[in-house]
């Protein structure tokens, strides 16, 4: 680390003046939390950074897969605990839907969609982990979704395994409950892609050296990817739940 890029860390850490002081000044136990927030979330983009970089420098498609599997199982952890959920039994479902799900559609755009030759570390890492991060936030939503509406609606489940339905076919109505907790806020925030998140992406991407129009291209391209590698992160992780019968406890 250069003393240039320490002076424009310190320079940066100042803007939490405005959040701090605001809070100071209005809600001062709420700093606190905030300074935990923070300070944890230092901690594992620190860490992130550290083990992108190391295989970033090694530049090795299985140890880029490898690198997946470890951040998907971390991811399924959190999302497991964020749930209320039980490690032992959500955490092996949750870490295979998000691992199956984001390397598939990640692998679809880095083959199929994405106009590069091969796939390189370069890419494989930002697009992952854009995946990665997106679903596994959907997931918190769909899933937890899932187990509380079918813990509350037991009795509709075991009501319509009673008259003859087959098992999927009495999770429909929760699997269609979790399906919507992930895309309805993706449906109302589409709307506001253009004036939220979008121009952050935009501007990283000139930054980085892309046109206008191909900055536009592969937003769109990660925008549809989040979408689906969330669906189907949330199906492979339903599934292996059936599978288990784990809601049946």
């Amino acid at each position: 680390m250069t003393t240039t890029l320490i002076l424009h860390t310190i320079l940066a850490l100042l803007l939490l003046i405005l959040p701090f002081g605001a809070l100071y000044l209005l809600d001062r136990p709420t700093m606190k939390p905030l300074a935990v927030a923070l300070t944890k979330g230092f901690v594992q983009l620190l860490i992130f950074s550290i083990i992108a970089w190391g295989v970033y420098k090694v530049d090795n498609l299985w140890l880029s897969i490898g690198w997946l599997l470890v951040m998907t199982v971390w991811t399924g952890f959190l999302v497991i605990n964020k749930c209320k959920l039980a490690i032992a039994s959500y955490l092996f479902p949750a870490s295979v839907g998000l691992f199956v799900g984001v390397l598939l559609i990640g692998l679809w755009l880095l083959v199929a969609v994405l106009p590069i030759d091969h796939i390189t570390v370069r890419w494989f890492i930002p697009v992952m982990a854009v995946l990665l991060g997106h679903s596994a936030a959907m997931l918190v939503r769909g899933l937890g979704n899932f187990v509380m509406m079918l813990q509350r609606n037991r009795g509709q489940y075991d009501f319509m395994l009673g008259n003859g339905a087959s098992q999927w076919q009495a999770l429909i109505p929760f699997m269609r409950s979790s399906l919507l907790a992930i895309l309805s806020p993706t449906i109302a925030n589409l709307s506001a892609l253009a004036l939220a998140s979008l121009p952050l992406l935009f501007c990283g991407m000139l930054l980085g050296g892309f046109t206008p129009i191909n900055a536009f291209a592969i937003m769109l391209y990660a925008v549809l990817g989040c979408i689906a590698s969330s669906v189907l992160s949330l199906g492979i992780t339903v599934v292996i739940i059936k599978y288990f019968n784990l809601f049946a406890a």
